[in-house]
């Protein structure tokens, strides 16, 4: 027997009179209390999240002031930090690695299609002067 004639079997019953009036005053109480609970729980959240951010502010103040990164790290004063490798290495000579080269003669040579050229690097028509490396 399955469930279905199990149901058919069975006797209609009318609904109370006011059955309907308490389910959607139910439905508008539920909705409200989970309106509220979802407001709750964004300024619960937002407080915390504020909360840890002057956290790491305060930590940051008055537990790691004064430290460099190298200081952290356990470096010693004596090795040079990058900042001072960079001026050191500025005032040697540079090595330009800049070719200048016309991609609109190559292109146009080799192929009778449209120009259409994808590179994956900065095009222009002049040379850059001023980077150096």
């Amino acid at each position: 027997m399955s469930e279905w004639d199990i149901l058919k079997r069975l006797d209609r019953v009318k609904a109370p009179p006011d059955f309907e009036q308490k389910v959607m005053a139910q439905l508008s109480f539920r909705k409200r209390a989970e309106r509220r609970r979802r407001i709750v729980l964004r300024w619960s959240m937002a407080g915390s999240f504020a909360s840890l951010a002057v956290v790491v502010v305060l930590l940051n103040v008055f537990v790691f002031r004064g430290r460099t990164p190298s200081g952290v790290a356990g470096r010693g004063k004596d090795v040079a930090s990058v900042s001072s490798l960079i001026q050191k290495a500025g005032a040697e000579q540079t090595i330009r690695i800049i070719e200048t080269l016309d991609y609109r003669t190559e292109m146009r040579s080799r192929s009778t299609e449209p120009e259409t050229v994808y590179l994956l690097e900065q095009v222009s028509d002049t040379t850059p002067r001023g980077i150096k490396y």
